[in-house]
Parts: structure tokens; sequence; C-alpha cells
């Protein structure tokens, strides 16, 4: 409705608590999976007569927490000269229009920086400018996997988005995305995008052209859109009969991949753009998702 919509709009410095977004979620994305509390949790109204109301509240935050996935080692904190950086890049009293960042013909002003500020939504500006960084190392390490990183428009343009309820192919839409990029896609192992589902999630999207096949990260819906594999899957026959002149053989056995490892999930109603770099920062460095919701 109208109502949720604008919900799902405010303020990006308004949090909402992990249960209040994923009801959110699953109004504005009602074909979405999301993530339920554990069953084992679950009680009926005679389990909790008699609960006082501080031991319902533990019960209820326990619920809504997934299973902590086992660590090597954290992500190390911030040293102090880095503190120091990003509080002053996000302090809301000083000049919103400053540029603080510019690169890749992109410039981040201080206003667009806030959304890195705690309990706050990341935005589109801030999730294409770290993937950029991402493709400048991946660029950089000749040993490591080969990836081709797309801004976020990506899967909202290749399936018409929100709006067609990512029920419109449209190749037209990104046929000279890898052209510009002066990419074959059929010569490197990924085609990594961010997804900004339904304007109220972040998830990640992956084409494996190494294991011919496709992955989808996301900290909080267990399964993509059921066009995910489909519209990826004449995505990358297009491409190849754009490019490579016929289509490719045996591209209907391309289908999604499994995790290896449960996928981190967010344990709050603001950190899935987070995650979505994590993802993109884990996965394409070869790395294991060892990372939870604590770092």
């Amino acid at each position: 409705s109208a109502s949720h919509v604008q919900a799902a709009s405010r303020s990006r410095s308004c949090p909402l608590s992990y249960l209040e977004y994923s009801n959110l979620v699953q109004r504005l994305l009602p074909d979405a999976e999301v993530r339920q509390q554990p069953a084992e949790v679950e009680e009926s109204i005679e389990d909790i007569q008699g609960v006082s109301g501080l031991e319902l509240l533990r019960r209820l935050s326990k619920a809504a927490v997934p299973p902590r996935i086992p660590r090597k080692k954290p992500v190390p904190p911030l040293t102090a000269e880095e503190m120091a950086l990003a509080e002053d890049g996000l302090s809301g009293d000083l000049n919103p229009e400053e540029v603080l960042a510019s690169r890749f013909s992109v410039e981040l002003k201080r206003e667009q920086l806030q959304c890195l500020r705690p309990r706050t939504w990341l935005n589109d500006e801030v999730i294409n400018f770290y993937v950029k960084l991402l493709q400048e190392r991946t660029n950089k390490n000749a040993r490591g996997p080969k990836c081709w990183f797309t801004n976020s428009f990506f899967w909202n343009k290749l399936s018409g988005g929100p709006d067609k309820g990512c029920a419109s192919y449209n190749y037209k839409e990104v046929r000279r995305w890898a052209t510009k990029a002066k990419i074959d896609i059929f010569a490197i192992d990924y085609v990594v995008f961010p997804m900004n589902i339904g304007e109220c999630h972040w998830a990640l999207g992956v084409v494996d052209i190494r294991n011919r096949g496709f992955r989808y990260f996301d900290s909080m819906i267990k399964s993509p859109h059921p066009n995910f594999v489909p519209f990826l899957r004449r995505f990358v026959d297009d491409e190849h009969k754009a490019k490579k002149g016929g289509p490719l053989a045996d591209i209907e056995s391309w289908d999604l991949l499994p995790p290896a490892k449960p996928v981190p999930q967010q344990e709050n109603g603001y950190d899935c753009g987070v995650f979505t770099c994590c993802f993109a920062e884990y996965f394409t460095a070869g790395k294991p998702l060892d990372f939870g919701q604590e770092d």
C-alpha cells in the first residue's frame, strides 16, 4: 500500500527493529520468503502466561537472532587514525556539500556519506562506490578470481524493477554494459551485482561463469525472486548471441548454486547494505563468509 511504501522510503536515519523490518519487507515483497523465527522458540499463549515482561522481551529478542556463524578471526577494529577520519566525514555539523571522495569519475559528498552513520540504511551511491573499489582490487590481483562488478541498477534494468514486479525481461537495457566496461563475461569468473530489492532491501547476485550457474547472497530473504534464474539464463544466452554469434550450449542447465556454508544473517532492521558489501568483498576475494553481525 501507499503507507507501506512511504514507510520504506522514510528517513534512512530512522531504523527499524529486525521484526519491524522483516514485516515491512514481507508486506512490500509478498513473494519473498523472509526468514522467520526458529521453530524451537515458538511458544503458545499457555507457554508465556505468568512470564515477566523482561523475560518475554528476552525470548522475543532471542527468537529474532539467527545462529551465529563460527569465525576464524574477528574483523580488525578501526585504528585511531581511521576512527578520526570517519568521525570527521560523518559529522552532520559540517558542510553537507563538501566532496569527501573523488574517484572513478564519481564525487561523494558529505551528505551522501551520512548513510554510513550507525543504524542507517546504505544508499546506491555508497554501495556503487564500494563495488568500484572492489573492481579496482580485482583488476590489480592477477592471482584472484576475474570479476566484473556492475552497479546496483543492473538487476532492476534487466527485470523491469519493482514497478513491473521484476517480471519484464529487457536485455536491451543492459546490452551495452559489458561492451562499455570492455568486458567479455565469458572470459571471466564472476559477474557481481548488488541488488536494490523493492527499494527496501539489499542483496547480492552473482553470475558464476566458472561454475556455470548463479548465486544469491541475502542476509534476510531465503531465496531470490522467481525470475532471478530464468532472467539471468536469458541474459547469459543473449550475451553469447550478441558477442559470440550464437546461443550458449546447455544454458538451461545453469541453475541456482547453493552456498558452501550458511549465509551470514543480519540481526537488525538496517544492516542489509553492509552485509551485501561484505558478501561482495569476501566472495570475490575467495574467502569464506565467516563474518557476523557483531563485526
